[in-house]
């Protein structure tokens, strides 16, 4: 009977094994299961963040291709309507009184009014979600270019730029080696010229018959001619004969055309008449390419002998008549508004020699240089570079990219927290 009971435990026992082995093998198989889904669903969560992160980084990039494309047409703007400013003159151009000129002035107006007050990101919509950006390296930047260079004659003034070259006036012979060899020099009219008396300003390197060199001057100490000019070879080369009328092609000759040009030219004589110098002046104009019908011609304030001379007035005023005619609201009257307005807008009490002056129709003394020359002083140059720039906007040369940049809209705001802001942007400016 015992044999019956040891049989049944046995039984029950491999029963009861086999059981705990299904039941550890369902388990076993339940956990696999719970685990294979939850890494499938790890794998879908890890997907998903990854399409999202991917989804994200592509429209940051988008963003930020937006961003520099609408960047990259704010300066096409900038470069179809100003890409900057090239002054084209005479010691009156170049300045002379502690480096102030009216070109550097017209450069701090237009860096005040238009270059500094450019922000890019007031552009941008979510522009704070960009802030790894390099928010400084979107400025803008319109040059003024002084092309002056001391008391020139128009015929010089006109070979700088080249639009009436410098020419060899004797037949030469270029060394195959760097000594200098003496040039002689005229217009390619035949009239006379003195480059580099008062700086290079666009002279070298020159080009003479397909060598390029540079122009150097012995000067006698006499501004207005007599000079001696010499020729050196950059790199020496085959032996040149250059006969009389080669060309001699300057630095500026190709440069700047696309820039707006200002014209102030004259006072140290090279014309016959008022018409010979509107003549010349719209021949250095057509140098401008771009933008044609925008540019600025600035009246002289004397004769052209380059000095100060009490019976001059009834000439200029001839000049004065023919520019306005041939050139319009685009035509600067400087005399004219020197000796009316200059001294009181650079608060200046005249003196009795500015009264003298005044009743003659020239520039009052206390707006010339100390020099015995025509030149004036940084005030008035000063008044000339505001002057400019005042014209300049009442004329609409800087509308399209006020309206492109939101000028405009920034200035009004600044303006709004701070009425003086510009007037003490200009005046600390100017004041360094």
């Amino acid at each position: 009977m015992w044999e019956n009971e040891y049989r049944k435990a046995l039984i029950r026992n491999i029963i009861l094994a086999l059981l705990i082995v299904a039941i550890c093998v369902g388990l076993v198989y339940a956990m696999l299961q719970v685990r294979e889904r939850t890494e499938a669903e790890d794998a879908l969560l890890i997907e998903a963040y990854s399409q999202r992160q991917e989804e994200q980084t592509l429209a940051r990039q988008e963003g930020i291709n937006n961003i520099e494309a609408e960047y990259q047409k704010d300066m096409q703007t900038v470069a179809d309507y100003l890409p900057g400013i090239v002054c084209w003159g005479d010691s009156i151009t170049a300045g002379s009184s502690g480096n102030v000129s009216y070109p550097y002035v017209l450069q701090k107006y237009i860096d005040a009014y238009i270059c500094d007050i450019y922000d890019f990101r007031l552009s941008v919509e979510n522009a704070d979600e960009y802030s790894r950006l390099k928010w400084d390296d979107y400025v803008v930047d319109i040059p003024v270019v002084n092309m002056g260079a001391g008391p020139e004659n128009v015929a010089t003034v006109l070979g700088r730029a080249g639009v009436v070259p410098f020419a060899v006036a004797a037949d030469m012979l270029i060394p195959a080696d760097t000594t200098p060899v003496e040039v002689k020099l005229l217009s390619l009219q035949g009239k006379e010229v003195n480059p580099l008396t008062g700086g290079n300003a666009g002279v070298n390197n020159v080009v003479i018959n397909g060598i390029e060199g540079v122009l150097s001057l012995v000067s006698n100490g006499n501004y207005w001619g007599g000079n001696s000019y010499y020729f050196t070879r950059t790199q020496p080369g085959a032996e040149s004969y250059v006969p009389m009328g080669s060309v001699v092609s300057t630095a500026a000759t190709d440069m700047y055309k696309d820039y707006i040009h200002v014209v102030c030219i004259g006072t140290y004589g090279g014309y016959a008449n008022a018409d010979e110098l509107v003549q010349q002046t719209k021949t250095l104009l057509s140098r401008q390419i771009k933008n044609s019908d925008r540019f600025i011609v600035l009246g002289i304030c004397s004769d052209g002998s380059g000095y100060w001379n009490m019976s001059s007035s009834w000439n200029l005023d001839k000049i004065d008549s023919a520019m306005m005619q041939a050139f319009g609201n685009k035509y600067i009257n400087v005399r004219k508004y020197l000796v009316q307005d200059g001294l009181s807008d650079a608060g200046i009490n005249p003196t009795k020699e500015d009264e003298n002056n005044i009743s003659y129709g020239i520039v009052p003394e206390s707006l010339r240089s100390a020099a015995n020359t025509a030149d004036l002083n940084g005030k008035a140059y000063t008044l000339i570079g505001k002057l400019v720039y005042e014209r300049m906007e009442s004329l609409g040369y800087f509308d399209e990219i006020k309206q492109e940049l939101y000028i405009d809209e920034t200035v009004k705001q600044l303006l709004k927290e701070d009425p003086d802001y510009l007037k003490n942007v200009i005046e600390n400016s100017l004041n360094r």
